[in-house]
């Protein structure tokens, strides 16, 4: 078995008879890869459509679990996946017809654990927006220093991912602690310039739970989970870790702050947050948060200060330009 296919399914009966007819439409043989659509506790008629398209490919295999969140659902497809590679795909999206020979056989004769095609970002009504920017033929590092980029549309050795999984524990963003830590091992990366996957673009429910304590805590949790990853398994002396883990914790960082500090310029969480950072050694990236929301990294009051007065010019200017002839 060349190739796992995960995709889990929630409510998606609106996209996901297209999304699995995208996936057949490859020329690659039903014996050299597997489907594994985890039903997510769905409630519309997305089970159906699973079980009927499943009488049509006999690849297809369908596991209901209760709704317990996609991190879950991909655990599930990991434990089961049988494939040498693994990719994951979100039941909106679609893929190209014919793209996964193309890309197996870059993994196969570059010996590439981590494999990063290209993405087309469509709108509803299918128009392109935007285009994934990859690097005319891109070399292959290590993961270390090898530039990110989170699923759906990644290629994995299942060898490298061993038995690190999705942590339920971080409500959004899931997904970039697992590619984060499954690329750290990795010693082969790449970018590859292969049209592969058409991400549909629409109105997210995530990034509301991203502003629920939940969504906090889930933030807060994503930097523990990387600082102890990086500690257990890379030296402190080890510089390109320390960038590389920095880039990752700094993401984390930044979503709390934009989120759930600036919006009601609230204190607690900027003295929780500050507290983590000291204790874990990592209050120096406040510097780089500082760059874009000035003293930051000072105190709460001059942050707090600062923030109100450029709130104040917001306003008046927009006064203005309402009194305007």
């Amino acid at each position: 078995m060349k190739l796992s296919i995960i995709i889990p399914v929630y409510n998606a009966e609106q996209y996901l008879q297209k999304c699995l007819e995208s996936v057949s439409n490859q020329n690659l043989s039903e014996h050299n890869y597997e489907i594994f659509c985890i039903n997510d506790g769905s409630t519309d008629n997305s089970l159906s459509i699973l079980n009927h398209f499943q009488k049509e490919n006999f690849s297809l295999k369908v596991i209901s679990t209760e709704n317990k969140g996609p991190a879950y659902a991909r655990n599930i497809g990991l434990e089961n996946a049988e494939g040498k590679y693994v990719t994951f795909l979100d039941s909106d999206d679609q893929i190209y017809p014919n793209a996964l020979d193309k890309i197996l056989a870059k993994l196969e004769e570059e010996n590439i654990e981590i494999l990063y095609p290209i993405i087309h970002f469509f709108d509803e009504k299918d128009n392109l927006l935007e285009r994934s920017k990859v690097e005319k033929d891109s070399k292959i590092t290590t993961g270390l220093l090898q530039e990110r980029r989170t699923l759906p549309a990644t290629f994995y050795r299942r060898q490298i991912v061993g038995d690190i999984r999705f942590p339920e524990e971080v409500l959004v963003g899931e997904d970039t602690v697992f590619n984060a830590l499954v690329q750290s091992k990795a010693k082969h990366v790449s970018f590859a310039e292969i049209p592969y996957y058409k991400y549909l673009v629409r109105p997210n429910s995530l990034s509301k739970k991203a502003i629920t304590e939940e969504g906090y805590q889930g933030f807060i949790n994503a930097i523990h989970i990387l600082d102890e990853y990086k500690i257990k398994h890379f030296s402190a002396e080890n510089k390109d870790a320390q960038k590389y883990f920095d880039k990752v914790i700094l993401v984390f960082i930044t979503r709390i702050v934009e989120l759930h500090i600036l919006p009601n310029l609230y204190k607690p969480k900027y003295t929780e947050l500050k507290k983590l950072l000291n204790d874990k050694g990592y209050w120096y990236l406040a510097k780089a948060i500082a760059e874009k929301y000035p003293y930051f990294d000072s105190s709460f009051s001059k942050f707090v200060m600062y923030q109100k007065k450029i709130i104040f010019k917001t306003k008046v200017y927009q006064l203005i330009q309402k009194l305007k002839p």
